[in-house]
């Protein structure tokens, strides 16, 4: 769809589900070798290529950075998305690998969410959603635990309804548990006021406890 943006990323190779569903394909350095894995030629091509060593397909443009830079490649492709007036983000291959760069990659969200976009980050064993001022429905998915996180300081009048565990216009703080390992009951319907709330879908293990 024309509105949607892929950007697939350099962190562990997941392949990217549903990415035809949108319009224009980034991919960040590394993320080069995992869209030629599946047959997938994108529309733009960012990075330093200090991950990708390989050619790069012809006729692609390329933004090419430094080395030495303030931002992540990722950070650099979300905001060319939200520039040019792409309002869902799709975020692919950008969990797992190093933890630094999973922590920037989600900072990369919240930007993306505080200048008017949704952010879905999925990857074979995770959705994580981002958004405020909005709602979200997620159908049952067996197998799986649904959480939610604050991901700034604060996040206003969360509703979550068809769980086990229902919130009704609260506000949760990015410092405490409160929203994580809910249940569902039957289509889960959760909202959130001023703030950028994740609402993570994961899959469970034999041994997940908390």
């Amino acid at each position: 769809m024309k509105n949607r943006c892929a950007i697939i990323s350099g962190g562990k190779f997941s392949p990217p589900e549903n990415i035809e569903s949108c319009g224009f394909v980034i991919a960040c350095d590394r993320g080069v070798e995992y869209a030629l894995k599946c047959g997938i030629t994108p529309d733009l091509i960012v990075g330093d290529f200090d991950s990708y060593k390989g050619k790069l397909p012809d006729g692609v443009p390329v933004l090419r950075l430094q080395v030495e830079k303030d931002y992540t490649d990722t950070q650099v492709a979300v905001d060319y998305a939200v520039k040019n007036g792409y309002k869902e983000i799709f975020l692919y291959c950008a969990l797992g690998g190093r933890l630094d760069h999973l922590f920037g990659n989600i900072q990369s969200c919240v930007y993306a969410v505080k200048n008017g976009a949704r952010v879905s980050v999925i990857d074979e064993n995770d959705y994580i959603y981002c958004f405020g001022n909005s709602s979200l429905t997620v159908p049952v998915m067996k197998g799986r635990s649904l959480s939610v996180i604050a991901l700034t300081d604060e996040v206003k009048n969360v509703s979550i309804d068809g769980t086990k565990y229902k919130l009704k216009d609260a506000v949760i703080t990015n410092s405490l548990t409160i929203g994580v390992s809910n249940e569902w009951e039957s289509d889960a319907v959760i909202s959130a006021g001023e703030g950028v709330l994740a609402v993570i879908i994961s899959k469970l293990g034999d041994d997940d406890n908390d």
